[in-house]
């Protein structure tokens, strides 16, 4: 049996549906500075040993309005000290608008045409980095037949000698820091304060007593 032919166009409640997501994100949201990864060697695809892609920049730093879906702080693994180090595994999950990605990404760089994993975020309430592991454009799933929105996946970016030439002062600092991370207060401050300050009550005075002096 066929659907109800009098109930199928949702043109204007869609168009409503649209606006209102836009209008609630411009609210509740915040700035993002979305940042597409270019790569000046496409020769190069990727490393044979750790299977990373070389040759990347970044040049290109553009603000649009994002909603937080993590607003109670950065879920994930959070911090863990393992046998490399401390390891700071935060997650963050945000929404943007499709229509307004269109306008305010697209509009200036035609060939993305929807958030990219493996593009760059930065958030400047932490002046931290985060890369985008997926993209869900499948939530929420067709109000009204329709699609107004994706949900992004991002985690901490770890820096791999990538160059940024965004132009953003706190942005193109990755370099320096070398982290991914630029907030001088940042809780990676102190867990690598703490971390180095244990190297001082190790003594390698002593000799190995197994290797009978053959060391």
């Amino acid at each position: 049996m066929a659907i109800n032919p009098y109930f199928k166009d949702y043109s204007e409640e869609q168009n409503l549906v649209e606006d209102l997501t836009i209008e609630i994100i411009k609210t509740m949201g915040r700035d993002i500075l979305y940042i597409p990864r270019e790569n000046w060697q496409p020769d190069i695809v990727s490393d044979i040993l750790f299977g990373e892609q070389k040759g990347l920049y970044y040049q290109t730093a553009i603000p649009i309005e994002m909603y937080i879906d993590s607003a109670t702080g950065f879920p994930g693994q959070g911090d863990i000290a393992s046998k490399f180090g401390i390891e700071i595994k935060d997650d963050f999950y945000l929404t943007v608008a499709k229509k307004r990605f269109i306008q305010e990404i697209q509009a200036r760089l035609p060939q993305i045409t929807r958030p990219r994993e493996g593009d760059l975020l930065f958030f400047p309430l932490a002046k931290a980095i985060f890369e985008i592991n997926f993209v869900e454009h499948e939530n929420p799933f067709y109000q009204m037949g329709k699609l107004y929105s994706y949900r992004l996946t991002c985690q901490l970016y770890n820096y791999n000698e990538e160059e940024f030439i965004t132009g953003n002062t706190d942005v193109d600092a990755v370099q320096k820091d070398d982290r991914g991370l630029t907030g001088e207060n940042y809780e990676f401050d102190r867990l690598n304060t703490e971390e180095s300050a244990t190297f001082d009550i190790l003594d390698f005075t002593e000799t190995d007593p197994f290797s009978e002096g053959n060391y």
